[in-house]
């Protein structure tokens, strides 16, 4: 990856607004409670993320934080798998969706198994128009508490443009 890659040095926080706390019309829009990488993102998403984290990673999950069932596995399970594989230098994926406002944000935390930090957003309408991505490569993850938050720390924009398959193939 080239240097001009690179943008400038930005630290990122994910955290659930109150908002899709209390969102309850979920199912009208036509996203499952629990989700399968196969069906998150666009087509070929699911592939870019186990080709940035390696084979063998540990699959933490995927939760739709709108529905409470899912948000509360992701609170549980999810984040807690995140944390472990993190603490323990492991390869892992971990990936939520959320509405904050008029669009489906796809929010994953990946360690590739070379040991690098990724933050990854893809954010599209609730129509499907105007997608979007956005992804940085962090220095370190701090997790905090039980819920699902986490932040990037010392973190680099990354474009896109040179070597990573974040296309639509």
């Amino acid at each position: 990856m080239s240097a001009a890659a690179f943008g400038s040095m930005v630290t990122r926080t994910f955290s659930i607004p109150l908002f899709a706390l209390l969102f309850g019309c979920v199912s009208a829009l036509g996203i499952d409670d629990y989700l399968d990488w196969q069906h998150y993102g666009y087509d070929g998403f699911a592939r870019s993320i186990d080709e940035v984290a390696g084979t063998d990673a540990r699959n933490c999950g995927v939760y739709n934080l709108m529905s409470r069932d899912s948000r509360a596995a992701a609170e549980s399970a999810g984040i807690q798998c995140a944390r472990a594989a993190y603490e323990q230098g492991v390869a892992f994926k971990f990936g939520t969706v959320r509405l904050p406002i008029d669009s489906y944000a796809h929010e994953v935390l990946v360690r590739s198994s070379t040991g690098e930090n990724w933050l990854i957003v893809y954010d599209i309408m609730i129509d499907g128009a105007a997608p979007q991505i956005w992804f940085q490569k962090c220095e370190s993850v701090t997790f905090e508490g039980r819920n699902v938050t986490y932040e990037g720390n010392h973190c680099i924009e990354y474009d896109g443009s040179d070597d990573l398959i974040w296309n639509r193939k």
